[in-house]
């Protein structure tokens, strides 16, 4: 499903399903000032950093107006007259310094939200000095940053307090799920219905749920590298690292030339472990066999970014 995860992404690697990917919010969220503009006093909450399915960091920034002329210029703006402040959530490319506004949340007095806005999917170049330009030199992984303190949970943005996904599947997943399990039930040795279930729970951003279903599938076929690197992506997700690299170190023992599993396994290095150095050995036994495709550019990149002054 994934350049980064799994078993249909565009790529084939680390990916997970863009479906629900987005951060929920939550209480008690720690705001870091991040810039002051001519508008609005923006801060940056450090524990929604998240990878993304592209190999991005998400991260929400929060957005107060100045003044009461700032705030009536944004109500205007979004077309909300209660309007107090808002939330955004962008995706940044460390790598190709880029950002795609994912979701605008609106708050109006008492933290009530009183729109959500989808933004777009095409990257935008960061301009140098701006709000993005500071986040990205907030989380963009570098040699001597320190390893990010990690919570059991991540709070995110404020408002709900689950990090389960705003709204539940659409109808169309629900009843392919409902069909598969019926299917599972039926005839639990079918290893295909298995692989589709966790597919489908992949998809609906159930990551539990796709986790349970894969292992009845590898329970079935313990070798299986799709189900390994799915799976993978999904510990990936609820923050099992440790697992998710024995996922994707099994899968390259099984094949030494799945590429999948090593793009994934570099991944989380970076910038789940922030292990810059072990993530530079990944992606430079990555090369060794691919170096020509539209990954592997991708994963030279890095080397190029986060390998100087790394000895080989």
């Amino acid at each position: 499903m994934s350049p980064v995860i799994g078993y249909k992404s565009p790529y084939a690697l680390l990916l997970l399903s863009l479906i629900g990917m987005f951060p929920c919010s939550a209480i008690a969220v720690q705001w870091l000032p991040l810039a002051s503009t001519t508008r609005y006093q923006v801060a940056i909450d450090n524990d929604s950093i998240r990878l993304t399915p592209l190999g991005r960091l998400g991260a929400w920034l929060r957005f107060i107006p100045q003044g009461d002329a700032q705030r009536k210029a944004a109500a205007t703006d979004y077309g909300e007259k209660g309007y107090r402040s808002h939330l955004e959530y962008y995706e940044i490319d460390c790598s190709e310094q880029s950002a795609v506004l994912g979701l605008i949340d609106i708050f109006g007095t008492s933290k009530t939200r009183l729109k959500r806005l989808k933004g777009g999917v095409q990257p935008d170049a960061i301009t140098p000095g701006s709000v993005l330009d500071r986040a990205a030199v907030r989380i963009c992984p570098t040699l001597d940053d320190e390893t990010l303190e990690e919570e059991p949970e991540a709070p995110e943005p404020e408002g709900e307090t689950s990090s389960i996904p705003d709204s539940q599947p659409d109808e169309e997943l629900q009843l392919k799920i409902r069909i598969l399990v019926k299917k599972s039930v039926d005839d639990p040795s079918n290893i295909e219905v298995l692989r589709s279930l966790g597919n489908a729970y992949f998809d609906a951003d159930l990551p539990e749920q796709a986790i349970a279903a894969y292992n009845r599938a590898l329970a079935l076929r313990p070798a299986d590298t799709d189900i390994l690197n799915d799976q993978g992506a999904m510990y990936r997700q609820i923050g099992e690292y440790s697992k998710a690299l024995a996922n994707f170190e099994k899968a390259f023992r099984i094949d030494p030339k799945n590429l999948e599993s090593l793009y994934n396994s570099g991944y989380v290095y970076a910038f789940d472990l922030n292990d810059i150095p072990k993530a530079l050995d990944v992606w430079r036994r990555y090369l060794t066999l691919d170096s020509s495709s539209e990954t592997a550019r991708t994963v030279q990149g890095f080397v190029d970014r986060y390998g100087k002054g790394q000895n080989r």
